[in-house]
């Protein structure tokens, strides 16, 4: 599979969705080498898991977590003798994977950007409900923020998260949206959005990543980042093209995947 195809997916295990934590920490190495590079010297790229605004301990709306927490409540103490046939359960605690972001700071801690590379999780039920939270503080606290929505599950996260008026004018003249967009908030101009609209025919996009106000705006090339996970990780080896992607592309979409992988003899 050539790297510099222009169906953006083949090679990612993207194709398949259930695989997509194995694609996800790639894309975001390769994110933070390219944009550290073009950072000032006073600002630096890291990869974390959770999220706190400020250097300084946090107090009340400060600290945020991207996770859902859950709380084991104390129990009353029973007033009756436990029945004869009682045997204390056991307890075990259920650890999930956490989802990473990419995060600019200054030398002081103090958060600039946030980059999300949006995974499934974000964009249903209680994980939908948990970074919608986090993703109205970032933008209440002036920071910046990068979604990636390349997840085909759950529908396009721009429709979801910013609602139709949005995304109506990004409708194609058969009336589809885009399948994904890379959505940017910059916190000087709160009432835009900076929307780039992601087609299968199309390579990904190379984005304009927003920085403080006097700072010149770095490029994040997804496209560049998804080759070299390709290169690199040899994802290849673990993508069956002869199958269908999971979960299923649009009509015309499926039939421009079919001719398009027969075309590289994957099919």
């Amino acid at each position: 599979m050539p790297a510099n195809a222009t169906y953006p997916f083949p090679g990612l295990n993207t194709y398949f969705e259930k695989e997509w934590f194995q694609v996800h920490p790639a894309m975001i190495v390769h994110a933070l080498v390219q944009i550290q590079r073009q950072l000032p010297a006073d600002l630096r790229a890291v990869i974390e898991q959770g999220m706190t605004i400020s250097a300084l301990p946090p107090v009340d709306h400060q600290s945020m977590k991207p996770d859902v927490s859950v709380w084991r409540m104390r129990e009353d103490t029973l007033l009756a003798a436990a029945p004869p046939n009682f045997v204390p359960p056991l307890t075990r605690t259920i650890t999930s994977p956490k989802p990473r972001h990419l995060a600019i700071r200054q030398s002081s801690g103090e958060l600039v950007t946030a980059i999300e590379l949006l995974s499934p999780s974000n964009k249903h039920s209680g994980g939908a409900v948990s970074y919608v939270q986090k993703r109205m503080s970032i933008m209440a606290l002036g920071v910046n923020l990068v979604e990636i929505d390349l997840v085909r599950k759950w529908g396009l996260a721009l429709l979801q998260f910013e609602g139709e008026e949005m995304t109506e004018s990004l409708r194609q003249p058969d009336g589809r949206l885009p399948a994904h967009s890379v959505n940017v908030f910059r916190a000087e101009n709160p009432q835009e959005r900076e929307i780039y609209p992601i087609s299968y025919q199309q390579p990904l996009p190379a984005c304009r990543v927003p920085l403080r106000p006097d700072d010149s705006d770095v490029w994040l090339d997804l496209q560049k980042a998804a080759e070299q996970c390709h290169e690199e990780c040899a994802f290849e080896k673990a993508t069956n093209y002869t199958r269908d992607p999971e979960p299923p592309l649009s009509p015309e979409d499926a039939a421009w995947l079919d001719g398009h992988l027969k075309s590289l003899k994957l099919r």
